[in-house]
Order: C-alpha cells, then sequence, then structure tokens
C-alpha cells in the first residue's frame, strides 16, 4: 500500500513537472522566436480565424484569448503525459536497482 502511494506521488509530480515546463518551453519560445518566425502566436491564431472563419479580430480580443488558452492546455496535456511516461520509466528503473536480492 506505502509503495502505491509512493508511485502515486511521483506520477502526480511528473504531470505537474511535464505540464508546466512545456507550456513555460512553448511560451518562451514564442517570446525569443517572434521577430524571426513574423509574429507571436496570437498573430498567427488571428491569421487562422480571418482565413478559415472570414472572422476579423484583434489580438488582444476574447476570443483570441480563449484559443490561446486551449492551445496551452491541449500543449499542457501532452506535457503532462509525457511527464507521467517518464516518471514511470525512472520510478521502474530506480526500484530495479534498489531492490534487494531476495535470492542468495
Amino acid at each position: 500500500m506505502r509503495r502505491r502511494r509512493r508511485l502515486k506521488r511521483f506520477l502526480i509530480a511528473g504531470a505537474v513537472a511535464g505540464a508546466i515546463l512545456t507550456v513555460a518551453i512553448s511560451l518562451l519560445m514564442d517570446v525569443l522566436y517572434a521577430d524571426v518566425l513574423g509574429g507571436t502566436w496570437r498573430d498567427a491564431i488571428v491569421k487562422d480565424l480571418m482565413t478559415f472563419f472570414s472572422v476579423s479580430v484583434s489580438s488582444g480580443s476574447f476570443v483570441v484569448t480563449l484559443t490561446f488558452l486551449f492551445i496551452l492546455l491541449v500543449l499542457g496535456s501532452f506535457g503532462a503525459a509525457a511527464g507521467v511516461m517518464f516518471t514511470v520509466f525512472v520510478y521502474r528503473f530506480l526500484e530495479l536497482l534498489l531492490k534487494e536480492n531476495d535470492n542468495p
């Protein structure tokens, strides 16, 4: 029972760390490469809304902010899944290393 609780804590920590790192890296890339790529994600969302739905909005509008938050939520979900997978691999590896040998 103790082992399950410890694994659950590690999985939650891995998911949170993966989500935070993914969102942080994507936001930093957005800021760092905005000039090179010709704009930020908000500018790309405005352009896509105009292209696909013929909706003319500004980059500070509520629809753009809502779409941007949805994109960050999806990225955070993928990051959380990757964090859980990484945590499982590390946990199993360390458990294998620290396991006492029952056979003499």
